[in-house]
């Protein structure tokens, strides 16, 4: 029962929370609070009371991917028509909550979109929902973090001691940058050409925008800059925990010790096993239902909403998991990867 029970809710929890949250932004009014208590405390509550290990048979379930993809372009539709008839009250709490999805529920079923290229109406998709979080170059970004995860040269991984504010103003431009010279190098050229994916991702955000601006004017084009900000930090939060302190060899083969993990189960299942990172890194080709924990893999001292919260104060992370990446250091990290650490701090 207890697998029946994991199964059925891994299958629910994202679109039920999408059609849920939905209805709350055209609802307006008091819903909005049920809106944000729900996005605040769902899988964190759940992950205090919940630590399971029994996954249950994911290879039997339902691929939940399209149609939570659609569900969270109807998500960011039901903003769109919030907004005009909102109070500022409301237009804030709807921002926040719209934001918080967009950079959880969205964002991820957009990675998992990206990284099926040979399928282009899937690929496009999740360009578009990358545009929710103002991150139209990850598109080609996360490939350059995949080719570079946990060296020196990635803008995407966080060094030990670096606070995520700095880390954020480092790794957006990088991520964006970087991005550009992959696609320029894959094309054979400057990459000023409309075949650039990072170029094609930027159009399809300027259409986002341009579609929220005139759904609601101004102030439409306002809060739903002012959501995908808050859905990037998210976003970026999660990027930056994922790798923190970890040290990998340029060109080595990455392994399941260079990325952390969340600890929360209930978490991890519900939102496409995206809290297990080192099994993704490893096997980036591997669909989310076939996503395990690896044994002994580095694993955050929280779950995922609460590794979020921490990562917002740096002196709260560093005295939380600088003591954790000592002990990596320790006993994961070669000795290469040691004297990197060393030559960097």
């Amino acid at each position: 029962m207890g697998a029946l029970l994991i199964s059925v809710f891994r299958v629910v929890f994202a679109p039920f929370s999408l059609l849920f949250i939905s209805a709350t932004l055209l609802i307006g009014g008091a819903a909005l609070w049920a809106g944000m208590a729900y996005v605040i405390f769902a899988a964190t509550a759940l992950d205090a009371v919940w630590q399971v290990r029994d996954e249950g048979d994911a290879e039997s379930e339902p691929d939940i991917l399209m149609p939570t993809a659609i569900l969270s372009v109807v998500l960011a539709a039901a903003f769109a028509a919030f907004i005009p008839s909102a109070t500022t009250v409301e237009l804030i709490a709807g921002t926040l909550i719209a934001g918080a999805v967009f950079g959880t529920i969205a964002n991820i079923v957009a990675h998992e979109l990206i990284h099926q290229e040979d399928r282009p109406v899937r690929f496009f998709l999740g360009m578009v929902l990358e545009a929710l979080s103002l991150d139209p170059a990850d598109t080609v970004g996360h490939d350059l973090h995949h080719s570079l995860v946990a060296t020196p040269a990635d803008p995407s991984s966080a060094r030990k001691g670096e606070g995520f504010w700095h880390f954020l103003f480092r790794s957006v431009p990088g991520a964006a940058v970087g991005s550009f010279r992959l696609e320029a190098k894959r094309l054979g050229g400057t990459g000023w050409s409309l075949q650039n994916r990072v170029l094609q991702a930027v159009i399809v955000q300027l259409a986002v925008l341009a579609l929220f601006y005139l759904t609601a004017g101004w102030r439409g084009l306002l809060a739903f800059i002012c959501a995908g900000a808050l859905a990037r930090i998210i976003v970026e939060a999660t990027k930056y925990s994922s790798h923190y302190g970890l040290v990998r060899v340029p060109g080595s083969d990455i392994e399941m010790r260079h990325s952390w993990n969340a600890k929360g189960g209930v978490s991890s299942r519900a939102l496409f096993n995206a809290g297990w990172h080192s099994d993704h890194h490893v096997n980036d080709d591997r669909p989310y239902r076939q996503i395990q924990l690896p044994e002994n893999a580095p694993i955050n001292p929280h779950s995922a909403g609460l590794t979020f919260a921490c990562a917002l104060v740096p002196p709260l992370w560093f005295s939380v998991m600088d003591p954790l990446v000592e002990k990596w250091m320790l006993e994961f990290a070669s000795a290469d990867e040691r004297a990197i650490a060393a030559a960097a701090g």
